[in-house]
């Protein structure tokens, strides 16, 4: 089959177009993938591989993992999507056994496979899957746009993770590429009072606007900016930073109230130094991380979010390419693109917006 590999670590990835398909395995099925969307995690296996989280990439890898696609064939004691049932994939592979999985942490499983990374992915025209691993789409949901349930429920999980109630509150998010656009869209549909994105690019401003928050650069007073219940408390209730960036982690810390919370959410790649007495301690702030998606809880919210279109998923899909045209996608991604599908039925060649 057609499909896209990491043959080792270095930069760059290849093309291929006769990728033996993975064998089908007890629990597990076959897809035909419909889209899978690229994302910066994608981006930095393509550059040099390595690791997410403790996961190491192993070789040869085919990449991807936001996906979805159709059952077209299950393996032996299966217990799952039957054939030619619409899915998308958690691509965090727990194990179901563990500590972990039993208490509803599978996103956490301490024998986490990740898919792209360890395990096969979906940059090819077929995958195999974990059937326990797949989200059966709603009607309403297209198969292509749910290629982007996996990142969006990111950030559903980064607001569920805050644990506060919504309704009238005043909310920073630090980032507006796709999973801020997405924290922006749910915390406004569950309620908050004023959605105020930081983001030094000013198209994905724009986007942000579009979706209905307030958006400013990095350099203007948050705070300030803000409306006026939010100044006088001295600061945001709720602050999901998803760019990833230590100056925007320090930011967010300095721009919450008071007993606020403040969620990571993007992947800090350096160490983030604070002063938690400070920070944290005397001002009773709450730091939580995010990590993955609750199964299925964080999915099961995200699509009725969806389906109710108080989140908009397709609106965010600014290019469709064939999977053969990554690099291409990659460098869209690095300028003022929002998300990029590859699309399988596209043929080879030159890609198209």
């Amino acid at each position: 089959m057609r499909a896209v590999i990491k043959a080792g670590p270095g930069p760059g990835c290849q093309f291929v177009t006769d990728r033996p398909e993975p064998a089908l395995r007890p629990g597990e099925v076959r897809l035909e993938v419909a889209a899978a969307s690229v994302c910066g995690s994608d981006a930095a296996f393509f550059d040099h591989g390595g690791a997410a989280g403790d996961i190491q990439m192993t070789f040869p890898r085919t990449m991807g993992h936001e996906c979805a696609g159709t059952v077209v064939e299950v393996g032996p004691h299966s217990y799952g999507p039957a054939l030619g049932t619409r899915v998308a994939m958690e691509t965090h592979l727990h194990c179901g056994e563990c500590w972990f999985c039993r208490r509803g942490d599978g996103h956490n499983c301490e024998r986490i496979d990740l898919l792209g990374v360890a395990v096969d992915g979906a940059f090819a025209e077929r995958v195999v899957v974990p059937a326990r691993s797949c989200f059966v789409l709603p009607d309403e949901i297209g198969s292509k746009t749910a290629a982007l349930l996996e990142s969006a429920g990111s950030a559903m999980h980064g607001v569920l993770r805050s644990g506060m109630d919504l309704a009238g509150a005043s909310v920073l998010i630090s980032g507006a590429g796709p999973v801020g656009l997405v924290a922006a869209q749910i915390v406004e549909a569950l309620g908050a009072r004023r959605v105020v994105v930081v983001e030094p690019n000013a198209h994905r401003r724009r986007l942000a606007e579009t979706l209905g928050a307030q958006a400013i650069a990095p350099d203007v007073d948050a705070i300030a900016a803000a409306d006026s219940t939010t100044r006088v408390r001295g600061g945001f209730d709720l602050a999901l930073e998803c760019s990833g960036a230590v100056p925007a982690m320090q930011a967010a810390l300095s721009a919450v109230r008071r007993e606020a919370t403040v969620v990571a959410v993007g992947l800090l790649k350096v160490d983030l130094s604070i002063d938690a007495t400070e920070t944290l301690i005397t001002r009773g702030i709450t730091l939580r991380g995010s990590w993955g998606r609750s199964i299925w809880e964080t999915w099961d919210k995200l699509s009725a979010l969806v389906v109710s279109k108080k989140v908009d998923l397709e609106g965010l899909i600014t290019h469709r390419l064939p999977i053969s045209a990554l690099p291409h996608a990659l460098e869209l991604m690095r300028g003022d693109a929002g998300k990029v599908l590859l699309d399988p039925s596209l043929p080879d060649g030159v890609g198209r917006a």
